[in-house]
């Protein structure tokens, strides 16, 4: 899915994506494109056209499948474009601008969900099931004590040395865990924020860095959960929408507008939705009854958001 402001445009893809990023070539009225992947190592270029003012989605080029595991994240590094994407059975790709593809080694074993460089390029977290937490320096991968269950999103905050992971609330054998953890990239450390009984999926810093958005789902009463993050508290906003999973969140490039996509817990509990948050009302641009969300994204240029679904994606394995 497309959207541009005014106009919502969508394309079926073969196979399963779970994850995407954008990069760009510079300017508002320049093509972008994105980068997606998903099963089976399946990685997809596509390039966005901007048609009679509005954006387009143009012809999808796959590329070389460099492993056959399930893919699940993928984020593009801000100064030199390098592609990190990550999966099942612990599995981290760089891919750079050229296409050359490189697999690296990865202390963990564990099916890896999210992906995320910081802000200046020069480290990148990755996070993944049972707690697994991976630092990304010019040192290689450094695994990070600290998380308990599922871990599920990353966002780091704009020039600062600190990233927001979201988590699940409940590790192996419900056992409780905190569900927002908070890294110290300086001290290498990692620290709970917040616990409680939702497991938080989505998060993103707003471009000034003072405020996150962080969405999720109460897993006792199965409500949607949308709330914002100070630095130092969690506060939940008015939004109570029964059968409502949110499982992604991004920011516009201006801070007015957070776009929120949901999921589904279980086939025929819910749709699949886009909804935006201009800090005071919530307006949804996009309901389906067949397709579930899992990744959302804006252009760090230009008004232009896109997001992946899929009839098969669940909350609890997005």
């Amino acid at each position: 899915m497309l959207y541009d402001g005014e106009k919502v445009e969508t394309r079926n893809l073969p196979g399963r994506l779970r994850g995407l990023a954008w990069d760009q070539k510079g300017s508002p009225l320049a093509e972008s494109s994105l980068t997606l992947v998903g099963n089976a190592g399946r990685m997809l270029r596509i390039e966005i056209k901007d048609v009679k003012d509005h954006a387009s989605l143009a012809t999808a080029t796959p590329s070389v499948r460099p492993v056959s595991v399930n893919l699940r994240s993928v984020s593009i590094n801000p100064i030199d474009n390098t592609a990190l994407i990550v999966g099942n059975a612990g599995t981290v790709i760089a891919s750079k601008p050229d296409g050359v593809l490189a697999k690296m080694y990865a202390p963990s074993s564990e099916n890896l969900r999210a992906a995320s460089w910081n802000w200046d390029g020069r480290t990148a977290l990755i996070a993944g099931n049972n707690g697994a937490l991976l630092h990304y320096t010019e040192h290689g991968l450094e695994p990070i004590s600290g998380g308990r269950a599922n871990m599920r999103g990353i966002s780091w905050r704009k020039n600062m040395r600190e990233a927001l992971i979201t988590s699940n609330c409940f590790a192996e054998e419900f056992i409780p865990s905190p569900n927002l953890f908070l890294f110290d990239a300086v001290k290498n450390t990692l620290n709970p924020v917040s616990e409680g009984r939702s497991d938080l999926i989505g998060v993103d810093w707003n471009p000034d860095g003072n405020l996150a958005a962080v969405v999720g789902y109460d897993v006792v009463w199965h409500t949607g959960f949308i709330g914002t993050f100070d630095g130092s508290n969690l506060s939940p906003l008015p939004f109570q929408w029964t059968q409502v999973y949110p499982t992604a969140v991004s920011w516009d490039p201006t801070g007015r507008t957070a776009a929120i996509a949901t999921c589904v817990a279980q086939p025929h509990s819910g749709q699949g939705r886009i909804i935006l948050w201009n800090g005071e009302t919530f307006r949804e641009i996009y309901r389906n009854e067949d397709f579930f969300f899992t990744s959302i994204a804006w252009s760090p240029v230009g008004f232009k958001l896109a997001a992946i679904a899929s009839t098969e994606a669940r909350t609890f394995d997005s």
